[in-house]
Formats: C-alpha cells, sequence, structure tokens
C-alpha cells in the first residue's frame, strides 16, 4: 500500500486562505524568524516584530493577520521555523551580515524552501 504524502506548510496555507494569504504568511514566518535572530528570543509582541524589522505597525499586522488565517493552527511562526530548519539558517544569516537589511534580503528565497517543509500537523 502506497505511503500518504506529507503536506507541505505551503500547501497547508494554500489550502486554508489561498495563494495571496499563504504567501504573505510564509513572508512574515520569515521576518518572524529574522526578528527572533536579531532579538535573541522571540518578538514579545507584534509592536517589538514591527520596531525590529523597521516596519509600520499596520503592515506587521496585517502580516500577522495572513499568517493566522493561512496557518490558523500556529501561535506564531516559532515551530515551524524550528522545525524547517529555518530559524538555524535565519540565525547564522543574521548574525554573518550584522545587518537585518541585508539578511533579510538574502533570506527571501528562504521563503520557498520554508513553505516547502514538511507541515507538522
Amino acid at each position: 500500500m502506497a505511503r500518504k504524502r506529507q503536506m507541505t506548510w505551503a500547501e497547508l496555507g494554500y489550502r486554508n486562505a489561498g495563494i495571496r494569504a499563504a504567501s504573505r504568511g510564509l513572508k512574515f514566518a520569515m521576518a518572524w524568524g529574522l526578528a527572533t535572530a536579531e532579538l535573541g528570543r522571540e518578538p514579545e509582541s507584534i509592536e517589538e516584530y514591527a520596531i525590529t524589522l523597521e516596519e509600520s505597525r499596520a503592515t506587521a499586522f496585517r502580516d500577522q493577520q495572513a499568517f493566522r488565517k493561512a496557518f490558523p493552527n500556529e501561535d506564531s511562526p516559532a515551530r515551524m521555523n524550528e522545525t524547517s530548519g529555518a530559524q538555524e539558517r535565519y540565525e547564522e544569516m543574521y548574525h554573518r551580515l550584522n545587518s537585518m537589511k541585508r539578511a533579510s534580503a538574502e533570506a527571501q528565497p528562504m521563503v520557498y524552501s520554508l513553505g516547502a517543509s514538511p507541515a507538522i500537523l
């Protein structure tokens, strides 16, 4: 009997919220991982996340809303980033580049690898 293929984070997000919200939710997960790398811990609030990434509070809330719609069973992107191995790469990237803007630019393609990793349901 054939084994059932495990769903990826991207597939789960698309199923829950459509491609636009899933894409924005995955971008939020990546940015959350970079903020975690800079702070040395998860942001304590969406406001702290916005300040850390130097983005508007409104954009941060819209991105968080897309994440919650796409991944309603996740409290934050931390588990996604940890189980996919992305958090370790964000931290290495941030410390190597020592700049949030440069790390964010370099991390953009990681949204696809994060989305392609198996979803832990």
